[in-house]
């Protein structure tokens, strides 16, 4: 998809202005971070080589970034749905026709 596109430039908007004030009040997110400190202390507290912390810093780095990106595909197919539910009422009864 095109990183220019309007759903892109919105979604940048909603995420990083709007989205921030959102998490600050949301319990899940709260609880997933506070869960995600206890680790990190405990990691902390192994002494472990830089070697084998930078291992696992890359590899939790790219399982957040895999996250994050499968959020923002989430996001951006969600909207795009809407748009066309929006643009295209018909569209739904055509599908149900050729799936029944």
């Amino acid at each position: 998809m095109n990183m220019d596109s309007v759903l892109y430039q919105l979604m940048d908007i909603r995420t990083n202005g709007i989205l921030d004030k959102i998490i600050e009040m949301d319990k899940d997110y709260q609880e997933i971070n506070r869960k995600s400190d206890i680790y990190s202390k405990q990691l902390d507290d192994m002494n472990l080589t830089k070697e084998i912390r930078a291992l696992i810093d890359g590899y939790v780095s790219e399982q957040n970034a895999l996250g994050a990106r499968y959020g923002a595909l989430a996001y951006l197919l969600g909207f795009s749905d809407c748009v066309e539910l929006m643009t295209k009422p018909f569209h739904l009864k055509t599908v149900q026709k050729t799936t029944n």
